[in-house]
This record gives C-alpha cells, sequence and structure tokens, in this order.
C-alpha cells in the first residue's frame, strides 16, 4: 500500500527546526537519510506500527532521537507532528 503523505503545518515547522538544527551540526544530510527511509516505510506499511494514542501512530527514526507521529486518513497518511 503506497499511501499519499501530508503533513500538518507543525509537522512542518518541526522538520524545519530539525533541519536547521543538523545542519548547524554537519549532520543534516545524515539526517534526512534516516528521516527518509522512516518516511518511504511508514508510506508502504502504514498500519504495521502500533496505535498510541487518539488514532495516532509513532514511528521512530533509527539512528536520532526523533518520532513521526500519524493517522492513517481515507487519502493516506497524515503526519500530525515531529518530536524530539
Amino acid at each position: 500500500m503506497d499511501s499519499k503523505i501530508k503533513f500538518t503545518d507543525e509537522a512542518k515547522i518541526e522538520f524545519l527546526k530539525a533541519k536547521c538544527f543538523f545542519a548547524m551540526s554537519n549532520q543534516e544530510e545524515r539526517f534526512w537519510e534516516d528521516v527518509n527511509r522512516q518516511v518511504e516505510l511508514l508510506q508502504s506499511i502504514p498500519f504495521a506500527f502500533q496505535l498510541r494514542y487518539k488514532n495516532v501512530r509513532i514511528i521512530q527514526l533509527e539512528h536520532f532521537n526523533f518520532s513521526i507521529h500519524y493517522v492513517i486518513k481515507p487519502h493516506g497518511v497524515l503526519v500530525y507532528r515531529f518530536f524530539k
């Protein structure tokens, strides 16, 4: 199942803040590789991750201490937040 992924404004801002932080510490490329790997996994198997609260599922990044909080909608996946 290849789901479309949309992001809330909050999630976009949180991704941007993380991007800026890792750009300043010369880890931006490694960070985006980690994010992209998890987003691709989320896109291909969105139901694979456990429900945590209010129909929200969470997927952790592999190498960075961040998690993607999302819900499954009829159109695909909606990323609500991107937390550290």
